[in-house]
C-alpha cells in the first residue's frame, strides 16, 4: 500500500518580506507581491491567500488604504489594523510564530541581524549639523514644531499677547521687526466667552486687515486624554483642507483650565499634559502654544510642576508694567538660540461697536513696537534694595487711595494675600511697610496707610 504523504506548505522570503513590512507599518514593494504570488501559486492555500491578499493591498490606492485604517495618523491603531490582515489568513499563533523567525528577519533583512543590528537611533558625528536651519513660527521668539509657553500673574496681558502671536502668524505679518512664518492657527479658548474674539477683531482694525486663517476652539481641550488630542489633530487637518495651509501654531488658553481637573504640582500629571502636548505638537507639524499662570511667588516662576518648564523649547515671562496698558516680556528660557532681550510693549485701545445700552465696547491690541523697559515705578526711583513685593504694596496702597476706596492696613493686607499668598504676607508684610515707611514713601495714620508721593 503506497502511503500519500500531503506537501507541508513552507512561506517563501518573498512572502516573509511583505507580510514582515507589513506588519511593522512599512511599504513593501510590488515586485516582492508578484514573487510571492508566483511562489505560491495556489490560491486557496493559506499562504496562497495571504499573497493574494498582499497583492490587493499593494494595489489599494491612497485614500482607500486610509479608509481601512492601514495608513493612520495613530501608530498603535495603524499596526492593530494591518496585522489583522494577517491574522484572517493565517491565524495569530502562525502570525506570532513567523515575525518572531529570527533566521528568516536575519535572511530578508541582512541589516537587521541580532548579531550587527544597527540602532534606529538618530546618530550624528561630532559637529554635523551645526549648520542646520533652525526654523521659526516668529523668528527668535517661538521655534517651528516646539512647545512653548507664556506665563504671568492674572492681568498681565499675557493673552493680549498670545492673540497678537496668532493674528500675526495667521496673516503673514511680521511681529516686532521679526519674521513669521505665515499658516493657519488653532486657538484653544479655554476660558470661554467673548474676550477673543473682540481681541481678534480689534486687532483686525489697528491693522486693517482680516484675520481668516485663525480658528477658534470655544471650550477647554484636554491634552492628558487621548480621545482630546485626537480631535485636535483631526481639527488641524481640517483646517488645512479648508484654508490651503498648514496650521503652524496650536494656542492652549489656558493651561489651568485644560489641564483636566488634574494636579498641576503632581509630576505624573503634568507628565501626561506634556506628552498629550507633543503628540499634538508632532502630528500637526505645528508649535504648540501654552498660556499659563505664574505661582504665588512670582520670582520663582511659573505655577505647578517643574517638569513642565524642563519640557519647554521656549519660556517668556509676561507682567504689567505699572499702570498703564503696557506689559514687560521677558525671555525665561530658550533652549537652542540666544535668549531675545527684555522689552516692553504698550497696548492701545480700539472702538469696536456700540451696544443695545449705546455704550462703546472696546478691546485692547498689542502695539508689536518694542521699547525699553521702566523696571520701576518712577515714583520708587531713587530708594534702593526694593523688591517686586515692596513694589507691590505700594502699588496696592496708591491704587486704593487714587480711587477713593478704603485704605487700611487690614484691607492692604488682604489685597496682597490674594496675589503673593497668605503666608508669604503674613510673614512679612510688617518688614516690607517698615520699609516703605523708613524710606518716605508711605505714612501710616492709626491703621490708615496714606501714600506720601501723592499727597
Amino acid at each position: 500500500m503506497t502511503v500519500q504523504l500531503a506537501a507541508v506548505e513552507t512561506v517563501s522570503d518573498a512572502l516573509f518580506t511583505c507580510s514582515y513590512l507589513w506588519a511593522h507599518g512599512r511599504n513593501y514593494s510590488r515586485t516582492d507581491a508578484d514573487k510571492a504570488i508566483h511562489q505560491h501559486k495556489d490560491p486557496t492555500t493559506r499562504y496562497g491567500k495571504l499573497a493574494v491578499r498582499l497583492k490587493q493591498i499593494v494595489e489599494m490606492s491612497y485614500e482607500d488604504l486610509c479608509d481601512a485604517g492601514y495608513l493612520d495618523t495613530d501608530r498603535k491603531q495603524m499596526i492593530i489594523a494591518r496585522r489583522s490582515v494577517l491574522v484572517e489568513e493565517i491565524g495569530e499563533v502562525e502570525m506570532n510564530t513567523l515575525l518572531a523567525d529570527t533566521q528568516r528577519i536575519q535572511r530578508a533583512f541582512p541589516d537587521a541581524t541580532t548579531g550587527e543590528r544597527r540602532s534606529k537611533l538618530p546618530l550624528t558625528r561630532g559637529s554635523e549639523g551645526y549648520n542646520v536651519r533652525q526654523d521659526y513660527v516668529i523668528k527668535h521668539m517661538l521655534p517651528a514644531q516646539s512647545l512653548c509657553s507664556i506665563y504671568g500673574p492674572s492681568g498681565s496681558y499675557k493673552s493680549f499677547l498670545a492673540v497678537s502671536w496668532a493674528c500675526h502668524i495667521a496673516a503673514g505679518a511680521a511681529w516686532s521687526g521679526r519674521k513669521v512664518e505665515q499658516g493657519a492657527v488653532l486657538y484653544v479658548v479655554g476660558e470661554g466667552g467673548v474676550g477673543v474674539p473682540r481681541r481678534i477683531r480689534a486687532w483686525e482694525q489697528v491693522h486693517g486687515q482680516q484675520v481668516d486663517n485663525l480658528w477658534l476652539v470655544n471650550r477647554p481641550v484636554f491634552p492628558v486624554r487621548e480621545s482630546e488630542v485626537s480631535e485636535v489633530i483631526l481639527a488641524a487637518s481640517q483646517i488645512t483642507a479648508e484654508c490651503g495651509m498648514p496650521v503652524r501654531l496650536v494656542v492652549i488658553d489656558t493651561l489651568a483650565r485644560c489641564f483636566g481637573g488634574n494636579d498641576e504640582n503632581d509630576a505624573r500629571d503634568m507628565g501626561a499634559f506634556i506628552e498629550g502636548c507633543d503628540v499634538i505638537k508632532q502630528k500637526t507639524g505645528a508649535t504648540v502654544l501654552v498660556v499659563h499662570h505664574s505661582g504665588k511667588d512670582e520670582a520663582k516662576g511659573a505655577r505647578g510642576s517643574s517638569s513642565f518648564r524642563a519640557a519647554l523649547d521656549a519660556e517668556f515671562n509676561v507682567k504689567r508694567e505699572g499702570e498703564g496698558p503696557a506689559l514687560i516680556l521677558s525671555c525665561t528660557k530658550m533652549k537652542d538660540a540666544e535668549e531675545p532681550e527684555r522689552r516692553a510693549y504698550d497696548l492701545r485701545a480700539a472702538e469696536l461697536y456700540t451696544d443695545e445700552d449705546g455704550e462703546m465696547v472696546c478691546s485692547l491690541v498689542v502695539r508689536d513696537v518694542p521699547r525699553e523697559a521702566k523696571e520701576v515705578d518712577p515714583d520708587l526711583a531713587g530708594v534702593s534694595r526694593l523688591t517686586d513685593n515692596h513694589q507691590a504694596l505700594w502699588q496696592a496702597v496708591r491704587s486704593r487711595t487714587a480711587r477713593g476706596e478704603p485704605c487700611t492696613i487690614a484691607v492692604v493686607k488682604d489685597d496682597l494675600r490674594a496675589t503673593l499668598g497668605a503666608e508669604k504676607v503674613r510673614k512679612s508684610f510688617p518688614r516690607w511697610l517698615d520699609k516703605l515707611e523708613s524710606e518716605g514713601i508711605i505714612r501710616i495714620d492709626g491703621d490708615d496707610l496714606c501714600p506720601v508721593k501723592l499727597e
